[in-house]
């Protein structure tokens, strides 16, 4: 009788199991792609730290790219879910600029998370059996630093947008940009910073231990 009532309630309100159906996957997805996206984030931290690169280890970070991948895929597909909702059943909504911050920033995550499954991915199976920095250029450690924060910060703006709801209709979608640039820019700087200090102390390493053997 009471699953009979559910279905009756589920079914007299049609619209509102759709959003729901599409609020959950978008949370999934959210959940995967953030889960995953932060692991990989560890993990390369750890890994710039001097640890060697093994095939195990590389298939780890591709089987976690690839969960991100699924979690960007749920977020596009339920992303338009919802603007063909709001657009069919509520269009006012499709005026509130925050869905389409959201979506700018979800569109920055798409394109790093595709530059780094072309360009980063690769370069770690090439260094399987050294540490992930033997010989790397210091340009192409700002590289993987850049990426790997973009990939921080992008993945948490949309959840911390997605929980303020005093921006809704409030809040122009240049403004919640900027202020997504700047924690951005903060951010970078501050990675980028500490990439260069680990850099001089590595090279005073290095000098020291030439120093030694003379």
């Amino acid at each position: 009788m009471e699953l009979s009532a559910l279905f009756t309630a589920l079914s007299t309100e049609p619209e509102q199991m759709t959003r729901g159906v599409i609020r959950i996957f978008h949370f999934i997805g959210l959940s995967m792609g953030l889960g995953a996206a932060t692991l990989l984030d560890l993990m390369i931290i750890r890994f710039f730290l001097g640890r060697e690169m093994t095939q195990q280890t590389w298939e780890m970070f591709v089987f976690f790219s690839d969960l991100v991948g699924v979690g960007l895929k749920l977020l596009w597909v339920t992303g338009l879910g919802f603007l063909l909702f709001y657009w069919l059943n509520d269009p006012v909504k499709l005026e509130n600029e925050k869905i389409w911050a959201k979506i700018v920033i979800v569109g920055i995550l798409t394109l790093n998370g595709w530059f780094i499954h072309r360009t980063v991915l690769p370069f770690m199976y090439r260094q399987i059996g050294r540490t992930m920095l033997d010989g790397v250029p210091f340009r192409k450690k700002v590289l993987f630093v850049t990426t790997g924060m973009i990939s921080f910060v992008s993945w948490y703006g949309p959840l911390i947008i997605a929980n303020l709801p005093h921006l809704n209709f409030q809040v122009p979608m240049l403004q919640i940009l900027i202020v997504y640039g700047v924690v951005l820019a903060a951010v970078l700087a501050t990675a980028h910073l500490l990439l260069f200090g680990t850099q001089i102390a590595m090279a005073g390493r290095n000098r020291a231990r030439r120093r030694s053997y003379l």
